[in-house]
């Protein structure tokens, strides 16, 4: 289980890809965890070390790339497509198929 910023870290750089198509700087990283740079820094690191990311601590954090956007061992921040698919919920093209 990751600890408290590296996991802070992979759920905001989830989001924020998906949001705006990029990763974020170093200085958003700051401004959206609260953490300072070195701290961010170990927290990638970590990251990278777990395989969640793809990413050289000599490059800027927006040059990394995400290998699993989500906790492998917390239940609570598993992939949604994987928890639909676990629970047998139909997609919402299923009834057009379907019925």
């Amino acid at each position: 289980m990751l600890e408290d910023t590296p996991r802070k870290l992979l759920l905001i750089i989830n989001h924020y890809s998906r949001h705006f198509g990029c990763l974020p700087s170093l200085p958003e990283l700051e401004r959206l965890s609260g953490r300072m740079p070195v701290d961010i820094r170990n927290g990638l690191e970590e990251l990278a070390k777990e395989n969640y990311i793809e990413w050289n601590p000599h490059t800027p954090p927006e040059r990394a790339c995400i290998i699993s956007g989500w906790e492998r061992d917390n239940p609570s921040h598993r992939d949604p497509d994987e928890v639909q698919k676990a629970k047998n919920i139909p997609s919402s093209a299923d009834y057009w198929l379907l019925y």
